[in-house]
């Protein structure tokens, strides 16, 4: 693992797993099933079991003649890979995953409310600088 000021960037090993880090796995078990999918932004979502399941019942609400609902219901369920953590509290990131994110060795992990999500460093550098985010729309 190596440090970026506060940040983490973790390496994937040969096998293409990745060692979740202790802030985010505290509440996870050997075990236990993830979900990893499509992010919208070119990233990796990691949901919890009971997070995914949250999700898919939001979603499941959405009108199947919607064309651009069935789209979003797609891009998100249905490249969608569980994957467990190991006694090493590691997960296997899947290569498609990997590729769509742009991820090769390296990975960057960002905590979010309900899920967390894996970037490739140089992708979230540059996608996270704040004169690029409106902070207008966020109600602080």
């Amino acid at each position: 693992m190596e440090k970026e000021g506060n940040n983490r960037i973790h390496k994937i090993d040969e096998k293409g797993r990745v060692s979740v880090p202790v802030s985010l796995r505290k509440d996870l078990k050997f075990g236990e099933k993830l979900i990893l999918t499509k992010g919208i932004e070119k990233c990796i979502y990691v949901f919890s079991h009971s997070e995914w399941i949250n999700f898919l019942e939001r979603i499941r609400e959405f009108p199947l003649w919607d064309e651009s609902k069935r789209k979003a219901i797609r891009f998100f369920s249905g490249e969608s890979e569980e994957v467990e953590i190991d006694a090493q509290g590691r997960i296997l990131v899947p290569k498609h995953l990997k590729q769509y994110a742009g991820i090769q060795n390296l990975c960057f992990f960002v905590k979010m409310p309900r899920w967390f999500e894996i970037w490739n460093p140089e992708i979230y550098r540059e996608y996270s600088i704040p004169e690029k985010i409106d902070f207008k729309e966020i109600p602080l």
